[in-house]
């Protein structure tokens, strides 16, 4: 299988790369970051990896600063004898596609897609692709981190079938070991199964022991089961009876209830129609209340009329009081009086004047005074009397002008009372208060009969009206009092007495009762010893039962463990003759592969079939050495032509492409020319694709594609100067020869693309005869030294 085209599309640093590959030894040249190991990790994709493919590792193959829509893309065209095909691959996750064209034949299908490429490649996983024909940094001495891998493809080499050896003999050790582990923590299956059959068999023996014991105590529990049942039977018998008594009861309330209730219902019928006879035969055509009220207000007039003229009747003849009280006369006697009062002062006065008198004068104003006081006495009375008679005579007038006034008013309110009497008399159509009387005591008497029956009424049916007519509820009561009775007497004897019947039947389920319970406990005691008993028949057998299926699986296991060791027999012994045979293939081919890259230095080469460990027969020593022990250098090329050997030996007639990131790092410039001239003979075989940063493999190869590297550069303001150096420290490449194709990058870059960064495009196929490097436009490479013609390849 050769790749003659790979496209990579919004792979990492790449935006659109398209390269055009030689069918024997292509070159792919650049200096660091100019995504060449991109180059071979989208190889390795577009052979093994799904397309719908997640996780980190596919995020980060994810173009730079690229949108969410532009997903990464790989295409291929390759050759394969007279297979032409293309395979495409669109890397979304889940929504991921692929295509494969094969002789113009379309295949979507993942699964079909991967098992053809396998066909093609004769490698059947990425994994084993990386161990083999797959090579980067540093890598080429990790055969031992994929031994099982290659072990099986040996096998499958050797045999024509891939039966998976390596991982069926890691199976097969596995199971042995947990078919012999003895530990006690973690015993084997063997142990495990020996002493489960140990335990069973204890338990089988103890079970039978107890089976007898357990055989009676369900004898025993079976005979109280019985009697227990027996007493239920009874019980439910008695109880049903009690319940029809029961019913016979409820039945004679219900009869008794409808006797009541159609004694109820036909006195209040009859009550009903003595209330409406009554209703209609009223003595007084006013109602009660209206013919009480106006009674009442006729004794109030009588009473009133009675009253005013009682008042008239007891009123004085005012004629008989016409005259006045006479009023005392006592001025006069005043006045005289007060005459005395004078003369005597004048007397005193005079007897002051004149002493010849003075006796006189003196003892005559003594009994003038005397006569004065003696005279004031009675008027002082007459004077009071007359006061008193004047005021008596201003009252008297008084009370006659009222009086005369009141008899008047009086006499105005009995007309007024009299008239009103004699108009609600006329609106009851009465003569007298008497005939008003009577006629209320009839009519409170015809009332009140209505009343009582109507309390009776209530009494009997309550406040509230019953729905229906009183007639049909009557006859209804009537019907179910007859129809309860029939009832009854359909029952029979329980139905006859049916209060007796209940008081028998009560007595009888309580005895019953008492005597299930003891059944019961009895039972309950019975059926705890048989619970209580650890093993049962049904156990016993189970666990007899358990014990043959145990026994049957330990031998069974024991058949199986040496089934396992003989195949494990056989197979190391198949695998050490594969591996023997491979190992001796492998000497061979490293034999003269590391003659050639040594100079003749190491030829003979001896292989570990086991461990798939290298010695080579050192001529200093005179012996064999482990590789291991070599320099870094050495190392790396046993390890090359021990890589180059198992691709030839495991992938028989297919023809993988190889792929080498620049694993000749540790080579010094002979060998590393000598290893290069070696894969310049294996291209005849098998297409080989060399990724490297130096240009001194140049002249052995059939293509060389060179990459720009990555124009960025950091302007920051504190690395200014330093980048501007760099830059002017000049960019060419060394000389070379064969078909060189510097791959530049396009104007159309993919949005994301690095600053300064172009597309990759390769275009044309030269010979290793074209001398001078050219870029895409035919003019020489910059950078390439000299004119002068390249040197011959070794």
């Amino acid at each position: 299988m050769r790749v003659t085209r790979l496209r990579l599309v919004n792979v990492k640093r790449h935006a659109d790369l398209d390269l055009e590959l030689a069918p024997g030894l292509t070159i792919v040249r650049g200096p660091n970051e100019a995504g060449k190991s991109t180059i071979q990790r989208g190889l390795e994709l577009a052979l093994f990896r799904k397309a719908t493919a997640t996780g980190q590792e596919m995020e980060d193959l994810r173009r730079w600063r690229a949108p969410a829509d532009q997903v990464p893309a790989v295409t291929l065209e390759f050759e394969d004898e007279a297979i032409r095909g293309r395979l495409h691959k669109r890397f979304a996750a889940g929504r991921g596609q692929v295509e494969l064209e094969v002789n113009g034949q379309s295949i979507s299908d993942p699964n079909a897609v991967d098992q053809r490429l396998a066909e093609l490649t004769g490698l059947p996983s990425e994994r084993f692709f990386r161990s083999t024909a797959s090579v980067r940094h540093q890598e080429l001495a990790g055969l031992d981190r994929d031994e099982g891998a290659l072990r099986d493809r040996l096998q499958m080499a050797m045999s024509g079938a891939d039966r998976g050896t390596w991982a069926a003999r890691r199976k097969l050790e596995e199971a042995i070991r947990r078919y012999r582990s003895e530990g006690a923590k973690n015993p084997g299956l063997l142990k495990s199964c020996r002493d489960r059959t140990g335990r069973l068999k204890a338990e089988v023996q103890a079970g039978e022991t107890e089976l007898a014991r357990l055989e009676r105590d369900r004898e025993s529990y079976a005979r109280a089961r019985d009697a227990r049942v027996e007493l239920d039977e009874r019980l439910a018998r008695e109880r049903a009876q009690l319940e029809a008594s029961e019913r016979a009861v409820a039945l004679l309330s219900r009869r008794k209830d409808a006797e009541e209730r159609y004694s109820r219902y036909r006195r209040a019928a009859e009550l009903r129609d003595q209330i409406d006879q009554k209703e209609q035969s009223h003595p007084s055509p006013a109602p009660l209340p209206e013919l009480r009220a106006a009674v009442e207000r006729l004794r109030g007039l009588e009473w009133t009329i009675s009253e005013h003229r009682a008042e008239l009747s007891t009123e004085l003849d005012l004629s008989d009081q016409e005259a006045a009280l006479d009023v005392p006369r006592w001025r006069a006697p005043a006045f005289l009086a007060l005459l005395l009062a004078l003369a005597a002062v004048v007397t005193a006065l005079t007897a002051g004047l004149v002493p010849s008198v003075r006796t006189v004068a003196a003892a005559a104003a003594a009994a003038l005074a005397i006569a004065a006081l003696l005279l004031l006495l009675p008027v002082r009375r007459q004077r009071r009397a007359a006061v008193e008679a004047r005021r008596e005579n201003v009252l008297r007038d008084e009370e006659i002008a009222r009086r005369r006034s009141g008899r008047a008013e009086l006499v105005k309110k009995v007309q007024a009372v009299e008239q009103t009497r004699e108009e609600l008399l006329k609106s009851l159509g009465l003569r007298d208060l008497a005939v008003a009387e009577s006629l209320l005591a009839v009519e409170s008497e015809h009332v009140g009969s209505i009343e009582r029956l109507d309390a009776e009424f209530r009494g009997l049916i309550g406040n509230e009206e019953p729905e229906g007519d009183l007639a049909a509820l009557r006859d209804a009561a009537a019907a179910e009092a007859e129809q309860t009775q029939h009832a009854l007497a359909g029952m029979g004897e329980v139905g006859a007495d049916p209060i007796a019947s209940l008081d028998r039947y009560r007595n009888s389920v309580r005895a019953v009762t008492q005597q299930r319970e003891r059944a019961l406990q009895e039972e309950a005691d019975a059926r705890a010893r048989v619970e209580q008993n650890p093993v049962d028949a049904e156990q016993v057998a189970a666990r007899a039962e358990e014990l043959e299926a145990e026994r049957l699986r330990l031998a069974s296991l024991e058949r199986r463990l040496r089934i396992y060791e003989d195949a494990l027999a056989a197979l190391n012994a198949a695998e050490q003759a594969t591996m023997k045979k491979a190992a001796r293939y492998l000497e061979q081919r490293m034999g003269r592969d590391i003659e050639r890259i040594t100079g003749g230095r190491y030829r003979r080469v001896k292989v570990d079939e086991n461990e798939l460990s290298f010695r080579v027969w050192s001529p200093e020593r005179e012996d064999w050495v482990d590789v291991r022990s070599l320099s870094q250098g050495t190392l790396d090329q046993v390890y090359l032509a021990a890589r180059l050997g198992l691709v030839r030996q495991v992938t028989q007639h297919r023809r993988p492409p190889l792929v080498f990131d620049d694993p000749f790092v540790t080579f010094d410039d002979e060998r590393a020319l000598h290893a290069v001239a070696l894969l310049k003979r294996m291209a005849s075989d098998h297409q080989v694709i060399y990724l490297t940063s130096s240009d001194r493999y140049d002249a052995v190869a059939d293509r060389v594609v060179v990459l720009d590297a990555p124009a960025g550069r950091d302007e920051g303001p504190a690395f200014a100067d330093a980048a501007s150096g760099l830059t002017r420290a000049g960019d060419g490449n060394g000389p070379g020869d064969g078909t060189v194709t510097r791959v530049r990058r396009s104007a159309t870059a993919g949005a994301g693309t690095a600053p300064g960064h172009e597309q990759l495009t390769a275009f044309g196929v030269g010979s290793a005869s074209t001398a001078g490097a050219v870029d895409a436009t035919g003019g020489r490479t910059p950078g390439s030294g000299s004119d002068a013609p390249p040197e011959e390849p070794g």
